[in-house]
């Protein structure tokens, strides 16, 4: 069990730390992550160490949107076996800090940090001047001990929250999940629609996303979603529906392959798989069901169902 806390008072002894964004959990941050557990083996209390907001959306470098949500982080990280994450309002007065001073009276002093983790573009404090050659230069002054992980690269690449992000917005579903580690999710309670796609044979679970969720191109993708304990391969329909009804706000729509209980009430994680095509207005409902039929087949064809 992971303790999320703002603030320095209930984490007890030694600790561990590791420090960065963490947005989206990646499989860079995951190296990151999985040596900061082994320190347990010392006897350390583990830390994650992140700011709300990054310092990159409170200085407007980065647009304020999530791979993760907070309970989809949270979620994530209880698998790691971490003690507690710390999340620290990133404030004026933060951003003034320098380096040695973040460093040596919240890290040290107030946290007892003996050991810390962070990739080799870690940056903290005033100009973001605590990077990893400073922490380093501490390190050889026997003040702290520095595990510094050194960037994942995929096809030459550098992995980024950055770059996935991209990759989501595009399309390209397969690569981002690849540099993720896991695949792109939303999680939503379902909600009752007007039981439209019943009438036609293609009966829907429906929710919508958090507003700060990136989000893909809409169209249609294959997916599998995981509800009350169980898994069901289906097709998302992410868009407004626009041969049906047009809806404030984007909509998933799942379709789901095998036949379900009723599901209104209930949270829902849809994982998407592939992009299958755009979202479409048809002229008629007739040609819509025609199209619905296509893409189950296609979908049935992907998931060898």
């Amino acid at each position: 069990m992971i303790t999320i806390i703002n603030d320095f008072n209930s984490i007890p002894g030694d600790c561990a730390v590791a420090i960065g964004k963490f947005d989206g959990l990646h499989i860079g941050h995951d190296a990151i992550i999985k040596e900061l557990v082994s320190l347990k083996e010392k006897g350390l209390t583990t830390v994650l160490l992140s700011f709300d907001p990054s310092p990159d959306v409170f200085f407007g470098r980065a647009d304020d949107t999530l791979l993760l949500t907070a309970s989809e982080t949270e979620g994530r990280l209880l698998s790691y076996g971490i003690d507690f994450h710390l999340i620290l309002p990133f404030t004026e007065e933060f951003a003034k800090m320098p380096a040695g001073d973040f460093l040596n009276s919240i890290l040290i002093e107030k946290l007892l940090v003996k050991e810390i983790v962070a990739g080799e573009d870690v940056s903290f404090g005033y100009k973001g001047l605590g990077n990893a050659e400073f922490l380093l230069n501490e390190e050889k002054k026997g003040r702290i001990a520095c595990h510094i992980i050194k960037k994942l690269t995929v096809d030459h690449t550098e992995v980024s929250s950055t770059l996935i992000r991209e990759l989501i917005k595009n399309g390209e579903i397969g690569k981002a999940n690849a540099l993720l580690g896991y695949r792109y999710s939303f999680t939503g309670v379902a909600v009752e629609g007007k039981h439209l796609g019943r009438t036609y044979g293609f009966p829907t679970v429906n929710f919508y996303p958090e507003k700060k969720k990136v989000l893909p191109p809409n169209g249609v993708y294959f997916t599998v979603m995981n509800v009350k304990e169980r898994q069901y391969y289906a097709m998302t329909n992410i868009g407004v529906r626009p041969s049906v009804e047009e809806k404030k706000g984007i909509n998933l729509e799942t379709h789901l392959l095998a036949d379900a209980e009723e599901l209104y009430g209930e949270n829902c994680t849809v994982s998407l798989y592939t992009y299958h095509r755009p979202e479409e207005k048809f002229e008629s409902l007739e040609a819509l069901v025609n199209q619905l039929k296509k893409d189950r087949t296609c979908c049935l064809d992907y998931f060898g169902l």
